[in-house]
């Protein structure tokens, strides 16, 4: 939990790969969440060109500034697939945060060995709340 807290404030941008558009789905409700609790977020989901008045990347790779860490609303049959664009994002992102069932076993040594902290099948919603006490 003590790398997730410090990662969590030392981090400002996350980029919400997979965001849905509607305010019912787990990834649109944790993105405004972290978004109000001051971090800048940056949607990424290939269906959309903006979401919440918040440009929308098809890509992870497309996001033109640096992200701090990227948060999987991925299906886990995706992990590798998700591995590879967060390898293809220049400068590469501090952490990689796999939310509950987006996987993240299969390709967190390789993540790990370029530089990166790997969260798996953890809520980052969940872990903020804990980290600021609430």
């Amino acid at each position: 939990m003590d790398i997730a807290c410090e990662i969590l404030k030392s981090s400002r941008t996350i980029a919400v790969l997979g965001m849905s558009p509607k305010p019912q789905r787990t990834s649109h409700a944790i993105a405004m969440y972290m978004q109000g609790a001051g971090y800048t977020i940056i949607p990424v989901n290939p269906g959309h060109d903006s979401i919440e008045g918040l440009t929308c990347y098809r890509k992870l790779e497309a996001i033109p500034e640096p992200v701090d860490i990227v948060d999987v609303f991925r299906a886990a049959e995706h992990e590798h697939e998700v591995c590879a664009d967060v390898l293809a994002m220049n400068p590469l992102p501090r952490a990689v945060w796999f939310q509950l069932n987006a996987g993240g076993y299969e390709v967190e040594g390789k993540l790990r060995d370029h530089g990166i902290e790997v969260l798996v099948d953890s809520c980052i919603k969940v872990v903020h709340n804990l980290c600021v006490g609430r």
